[in-house]
């Protein structure tokens, strides 16, 4: 039986491609560079396409480094953070999941644990979230993993179920040895999360019914 989901922010529970854009164009345009519009650079972002490609698109390539060090300057800042948004319906699905007594413990790739912790607050999630779990990007999918056998001793791979966006998650879910509900709603495609073939696949967390993973 399912007592703890373990859930991805970006992505499942945020939407943060406002934020991304933003930060993206406020770098270019400060160095002379002309943005791509913001489909374009989604899809891109969601297709995988690599970083030296895409600011190709816009003739920037050749501030490859440059970018990204004012990338993992900003992309955290208070005032990039507050362009995200909560994904449809997903308040009210994490309330439900409280509610029906399961325990949600929250791991997801961020650098800074004060700003994390100012954006749940902010977007009323604390309350709703019994472990906040930061995780380093460079570690991935194992530093996930490790976070969550640290903070939560119970979790096994009978009693939890691992939901989120991209190849990161489905790793870490192997990796603990539980099933993956993958999300499309998030960083990436339908198509590409698909051929990971995970346990589960849905448009977004309002659309998961776990009711089926006990058999009812």
């Amino acid at each position: 039986m399912i007592q703890f989901v373990i859930v991805d922010l970006d992505g499942p529970i945020l939407d943060g491609k406002f934020r991304h854009y933003a930060c993206y164009s406020q770098i270019l345009m400060q160095r002379g560079y002309t943005p791509i519009s913001l489909e374009n650079y989604w899809q891109m972002k969601r297709e995988q396409v690599n970083r030296r490609e895409q600011l190709a698109a816009s003739g920037s390539e050749s501030m490859y480094e440059e970018f990204l060090q004012a990338w993992l300057k900003l992309i955290e800042q208070p005032q990039f953070l507050a362009l995200d948004r909560p994904q449809p319906g997903m308040i009210d699905k994490l309330q439900q999941w409280r509610n029906s007594g399961l325990q949600l413990i929250l791991v997801t790739l961020r650098r800074s644990p004060e700003r994390l912790h100012a954006q749940l607050v902010e977007l009323g999630l604390d309350s709703l979230l019994d472990y906040v779990l930061p995780c380093a990007h460079q570690l991935g999918a194992n530093g996930k993993v490790e976070q969550v056998k640290k903070a939560v001793s119970q979790v096994s791979p009978e009693n939890s179920i691992w939901i989120g966006d991209t190849e990161v998650d489905v790793e870490a879910a192997r990796l603990l040895g539980c099933p993956i509900w993958a999300v499309t709603c998030g960083l990436r495609t339908e198509l590409y999360l698909a051929s990971l073939s995970p346990d589960f696949l849905s448009p977004d967390l309002s659309s998961i019914n776990l009711r089926c993973l006990d058999g009812n």
